[in-house]
């Protein structure tokens, strides 16, 4: 039967617009379960275990009333949070690592560097973790969960169809654009989010025209369930004081550098405290459902991925005076910021993007706040600054400044807020582009292996890897081979690999080691004070000599599973090992010294 399918999608541009459709009937759906499904848990958890109102934006549907509220239980925050981040590491641990943090960055992992590859029961897997993060209290979006799984639907297709690497790499962002524009009832906002966050400086334009059939779908299928209309309510805004303008300024410089301490802080803390404890992996969460539990005892309003206090913000419902005003916005901001990276830094499931919609929003009722104390007549509310300051600040810590633009303008109805929008959000891109709140972004086609196809191997064919990088070739993830396995994982987290070269006392190269293949069983823990890297080394490690040629190392490269090529001295009898080179050398080689292009390989 499947045969006989594939035989009748033999993949060109209108069936892959037809699947595309079916793509966004399958997220719809997803994205209707997802929705009641995370309804149930935090109207069971804020209802009937901590007595706190959870806030709704006004465009939410609500499928359960609210409890009457008795005494508040806020000492359950240190509980659920707690118990929520040890079974999502539970489930990361034994069924799929790549469900946790921000999903967002787990697809464009799949994009950019597995071939649009994306394991089957990563939808399901997903969906649970990011409910029981959300559920029990934890601190992220609902964005990441939509566009993972919608990714795991798109690769679905792209397998049932056995499908070329570009049309997978296109199901795949149709999958994203699909989740993301149905939960947040924002499809062209949704397409373009999927086709730019993909890079820092680029558009995936090919994608674009699946990307907007799978998300209108999608859209159309979540409204008919759940309503249409905006996700914020607000008043029509319209912008005419052009003196405003150097407030709304004034917003993009304060969305820049928080944004900077944002991302840094959000990467800090993992790279520095959670990646560094001696815990298994699945208790890491554990600890940062504990940390986000501590916030929310004081600031429940940033946990459950709640986007209700936005729009309490929108609706004036913050004091409008001056410092009371700027104390209150601007706490809120800092407890999100310390919220979601507990959560979703320390492993647990969840987006970014509803927390970056949140700080943004609080940043630009600050500065709404200071633009009413000196014009009152002029800016009457802070309803137009919490819009932008949503827009803004998204723009710059994901580096999607024509997708935030469009995404809040469908979310909010404040389209008549665009003139504003461009300028914070083209301010906020430009201060900030530097840095990005995921790390799977790449900064255009070129450092992208979707688009390996882009570069002329004939060209790299006749440069021999002598005369194009000399001796200079890597050797810090290059261990002597009694190097202990403490040392080990200390320079492998330091380097932020997980493969390293081992060379004997000759300098001779004795093959490599994946900390991936080995994983960390207890086994292994008790046994690392007498492990060295001889014992756990593998010889099947990519070779060439600097006579070889730069296509020949790619080829290399692309054929293995490391993400390193061993370069060796051919004038010596025994494997000398001078260094070893990866992919992004040889790119940014080749994007220095040459420009050169192929015809790009069919989709099916």
């Amino acid at each position: 039967m499947r045969s006989a399918w594939q035989n009748l999608f033999q993949l060109d541009s209108k069936k892959i617009y037809i699947l595309s459709l079916l793509i966004g009937l399958g997220s719809g759906l997803m994205a209707v379960l997802f929705y009641y499904l995370l309804s149930l848990a935090t109207h069971w958890t804020y209802g009937y275990l901590l007595h706190i109102p959870f806030l709704h934006a006004t465009g939410e549907t609500i499928f359960f009333p609210q409890l009457p509220i008795g005494t508040p239980r806020r000492w359950l925050f240190f509980i659920l949070p707690t118990a929520g981040g040890l079974l999502v590491g539970l489930f990361t641990f034994f069924l799929a690592p790549e469900v946790k943090g921000t999903g967002t960055d787990a697809f464009l992992e799949a994009f950019h560097n597995r071939r649009g590859l994306v394991r089957k029961r990563i939808s399901i897997v997903k969906g649970l973790a990011t409910l029981i993060t959300l559920g029990s209290g934890g601190s992220a979006g609902k964005e990441g969960p939509m566009a993972q799984m919608g990714a795991s639907l798109g690769g679905l297709m792209g397998w049932w169809f056995k499908a070329g690497e570009r049309a997978r790499r296109t199901f795949l962002l149709a999958g994203v654009a699909g989740g993301l524009g149905a939960i947040f009832k924002a499809p062209l906002g949704a397409a373009l989010t999927a086709v730019e966050i993909p890079y820092k400086e680029d558009l995936e334009s090919d994608a674009l025209i699946p990307c907007l059939l799978s998300s209108i779908m999608a859209y159309t299928i979540f409204g008919s369930f759940l309503g249409f209309g905006h996700i914020f309510q607000m008043k029509q805004e319209m912008f005419r004081e052009p003196t405003l303008l150097i407030f709304y300024a004034l917003l993009g410089l304060v969305c820049a550098a928080v944004g900077y301490i944002y991302v840094s802080f959000f990467h800090g803390i993992k790279k520095y405290f959670f990646d560094r404890l001696k815990l298994p992996l699945y208790l890491i969460p554990t600890l940062g459902g504990l940390l986000t539990g501590c916030v929310g005892y004081f600031f429940p309003e940033v946990t459950g991925g709640s986007l209700g206090m936005i729009q309490q913000a929108i609706n004036g419902k913050v004091t409008l005076a001056l410092w009371p005003g700027l104390g209150i916005f601007g706490l809120f901001a800092l407890m999100q910021i310390l919220a979601t990276s507990f959560t979703v830094s320390s492993g647990g499931s969840g987006g970014v993007f509803g927390p970056s919609l949140f700080i943004g929003g609080m940043l630009g009722g600050a500065v709404g706040t200071i633009a009413h104390h000196f014009f009152p007549a002029l800016a009457p509310n802070v309803a137009p600054f919490v819009v932008v300051g949503m827009g803004a600040f998204f723009a710059g810590v994901a580096n999607a400044p024509f997708a935030s633009l469009i995404m809040v303008s469908e979310m909010t109805g404040g389209y008549e807020l665009l003139p504003p929008l461009m300028l914070v959000a083209a301010m906020a891109f430009i201060f900030t582009r530097r840095w990005s709140i995921y790390k799977n972004q790449v900064i255009n086609k070129f450092y992208s292996k979707a688009h390996d196809w882009e570069i002329n191997p004939n060209l790299l064919k006749k440069i021999p890897i002598e005369t194009a990088f000399g001796n200079r070739f890597h050797r810090e993830a290059i261990i002597p081979r009694h190097t202990p396995m403490t040392q080990i994982r200390a320079l492998a987290t330091s380097l932020h690999t997980p493969y390293l070269m081992v060379e004997n006392e000759s300098g001779e190269l004795r093959g490599v080691i994946s900390l991936h293949d080995l994983g960390m069983t207890a086994e292994l823990d008790e046994a690392s004070s007498l492990i060295v890297a001889e014992d756990i080394l593998t010889q099947n490690v990519g070779r060439v000599t600097v006579n070889d040629n730069l296509y020949t190392a790619l080829e290399k490269l692309a054929s293995m599973e490391y993400d390193k090529v061993a370069v060796i001295d051919p004038k010596e009898q025994k494997n000398k090992l001078l260094g070893y080179l990866r992919e992004k050398d040889i790119l940014r080689f080749y994007q220095k010294h040459y420009q050169g292009t192929q015809k790009p390989p069919a989709r099916s």
